[in-house]
């Protein structure tokens, strides 16, 4: 049974940190399940576009500001000093998935294409692949 409890975030460094503690709690379950079956596994990075997070996340200092979410903080404080995931932060411009939204244009826009292997395809038409073809029919 799954209870999730909705939770309206106050700024998008809150937001990001509950993203980051979903994912801290998958990555735990898969390591377990993959020690389970004898399978060793080396320490996950994590990557975040938001600097904020990844400075809450090494910063032993709690702020006022931090307080309506201090067990995520806490909890992802513990996991990464105890070495079982590694927070890096990435900066916006290496986001490949920002294609998908928001509206990137120019060499961005083909470098992040090329990384998801999108081939660029210039015989592409707004009318598909049908071909029409008259028969015309001798009497």
């Amino acid at each position: 049974m799954v209870i999730s409890q909705k939770v309206v975030s106050r700024s998008s460094t809150e937001a990001e940190y509950r993203g980051i503690v979903v994912v801290l709690t998958d990555i735990i379950w898969l390591q377990s399940l993959l020690s389970e079956l004898r399978i060793s596994t080396s320490v996950p990075k994590v990557y975040s576009n938001n600097l904020g997070v990844v400075l809450l996340s090494t910063n032993p200092i709690l702020h006022s500001k931090t307080k309506h979410f201090e067990l995520d903080l806490h909890f992802v404080r513990d996991h990464i000093q105890h070495q079982c995931a590694c927070l890096t932060h990435i900066p916006a411009r290496f986001q490949v998935a920002d294609i998908l939204t928001k509206p990137i244009l120019g060499a961005s826009f083909t470098t992040f294409r090329d990384k998801l292997m999108v081939l660029d395809n210039p015989t592409l038409s707004l009318r598909g692949a049908v071909n029409y073809t008259v028969i015309v029919s001798q009497l």
